[in-house]
């Protein structure tokens, strides 16, 4: 009798604990058969879509728990705000973009928190979502997790396909930056920029139309290329003074292709043969990938000037080696040359190198089949001058309404790259640009291209000067010879300083 009730009591444990185990298994059971699960990593595009999505819909801004932050730019550059975002009531009107004291009003935003499942219905059905750290201990790499109870997939396929879509209607407006990470070999997102119009690139005549034609022609001629059995690149050197918009022109032609931009810096810290191989092999389909500075690619602290040979600008001695020259650094040029057109080298993507000088190229280098189309820029013309006024300068058109664009009257043709821009958002500026009419505008235009002198002054110069004086278009007229005057002397000045400079290093060396 003593010992009934202990055994009694084993045997409803073990009954219990049976019970429970087999509860455990057949809700398993039920997971596995009736439950999908679908896991999305912070490193690949379907994360940046579902947290976009997810951030529209208010039952993700109803979460119980969540976290209280002021960081609501994604890694996608979209601002990520939730129905639970908390803004001061008088505030609720203002431009988003308005500032305070120089600095842009910050919303306190609220996110659901980590490692918590929240719940919300879909199309009929209710997904479980949960955001996890993958590396705690790094504090980044993300993860997502949606589980839904359905036979088939087909309830996510429409969730991740509704998600892109709004992601991609949403960032149409935005070029997405990629820089080469050559500590881990891999690609690391660096920022989104607005598109920038064609219409505000100023070249010659024909060279814009020229490379965007030829890009876009590119793009649909995969098939062409693989029935002749030619490897599907295409390449573009960009070569001249620094200064002359090569850059800028990189960055209009991605937002009106509608392609990312990957940046590699052959001379960073850390590049190697094998490095670079894994970047050009990771590098997606449809995208320009951007190599800048191609000249310095093996030297190291090489000047920008026409005057410059190539070697260091800083004595350096062949028996100290010294931090900047071991880097680790041991790219070669044909580890270059594979990994642009190797067996392994990526295809569909438009290649673009810039350089400032083209003579120190190597010939194997700059070849077609690696470089296509080499595209010249120069100093500054009096056309481009006259151009780039009146970009800066809007007029009046004839119905007396300021046009959009300074480059394009009612009359006119409006340029195909202003129909995927915004609309701009911001109210007005404090300080108002004076609207003058076409005739006066081409007038001061024409007067401030002829105090330019040919090839002599760099593009980015004469946007340094307008951008000082955005505000006073005839102001900006009047003043621009003693402005001339003022940068030969600056050059002239720097030259002396310069060739005092190099007999001490020669000396040291």
């Amino acid at each position: 009798m003593p010992h009934t009730c202990p055994q009694k009591l084993v045997v409803i444990g073990g009954t219990v604990e049976t019970a429970r185990r087999a509860s455990v298994s057949a809700w398993n059971g039920f997971v596995d058969s009736f439950f999908l699960t679908a896991h999305f990593s912070q490193e690949d595009y379907p994360y940046d879509w579902l947290m976009h999505w997810l951030s529209k819909q208010p039952a993700w801004g109803r979460s119980r728990e969540f976290e209280i932050t002021t960081r609501t730019v994604s890694r996608n550059g979209l601002t990520q705000s939730t129905t639970g975002d908390l803004e001061e009531e008088e505030e609720v009107d203002d431009d988003d973009d308005s500032l305070v004291h120089g600095r842009r009003k910050r919303k306190i935003s609220f996110m659901p928190s980590l490692d918590t499942t929240h719940t919300i219905y879909y199309r009929g059905h209710w997904l479980r979502i949960t955001r996890t750290k993958r590396y705690p201990d790094y504090g980044h790499g993300s993860s997502l997790k949606i589980s839904v109870v359905a036979r088939n997939n087909d309830i996510l396929k429409k969730l991740v396909l509704e998600a892109k879509r709004e992601y991609e209607k949403d960032a149409e407006h935005r070029v997405h930056i990629f820089m080469a990470d050559t500590t881990y070999g891999c690609w690391r997102w660096n920022g989104a920029r607005q598109k920038r119009p064609m219409s505000s690139i100023v070249l010659q005549p024909g060279v814009k139309d020229m490379l965007l034609a030829d890009c876009k022609d590119f793009l649909c001629s995969e098939e062409w290329y693989a029935e002749r059995g030619i490897p599907f690149r295409r390449g573009y050197l960009l070569h001249g003074v620094p200064g002359s918009g090569k850059t800028s022109l990189i960055h209009s032609l991605a937002g009106e292709l509608g392609l990312d931009i990957y940046v590699v810096s052959l001379s960073s810290k850390g590049m190697s043969d094998n490095t670079l191989t894994t970047l050009m092999g990771h590098v997606p389909s449809r995208c320009i990938l951007l190599l800048e500075d191609l000249d310095a690619a093996f030297t190291r602290s090489v000047s920008r000037d026409s005057s410059s040979t190539g070697a260091p600008t800083v004595p350096t001695s062949s028996t100290t080696p010294t931090p900047e020259t071991n880097d680790g650094s041991t790219l070669s040029l044909s580890g270059l040359l594979n990994s642009l057109d190797g067996v392994a080298a990526a295809e569909g993507r438009l290649l673009f190198a810039t350089t400032n000088h083209i003579e120190r190229l190597d010939p194997a280098l700059s070849r077609p089949g690696r470089m296509d189309v080499w595209v010249n820029f120069t100093h500054a013309t009096k056309w481009q001058a006259e151009g780039i006024f009146k970009c800066f300068f809007p007029h009046k058109p004839q119905g007396g309404v300021p046009a959009p664009s300074a480059t394009a009257s009612s009359d006119e043709k409006v340029d195909a790259s202003q129909k995927n821009l915004p609309l701009p958002k911001r109210k007005a500026p404090g300080h108002a640009i004076p609207v003058l009419d076409e005739a006066e505008i081409s007038e001061l235009a024409k007067r401030f291209a002829d105090a330019i002198p040919e090839n002599e002054l760099s593009v980015a110069a004469l946007q340094g000067y307008l951008l000082k004086n955005k505000v006073r278009p005839r102001e900006c007229v009047e003043e621009v010879d003693e402005w001339v005057i003022q940068e030969r002397e600056t050059r002239e000045k720097l030259k002396k300083e310069k060739a005092e400079v190099s007999p001490r290093y020669a000396t040291y060396a």
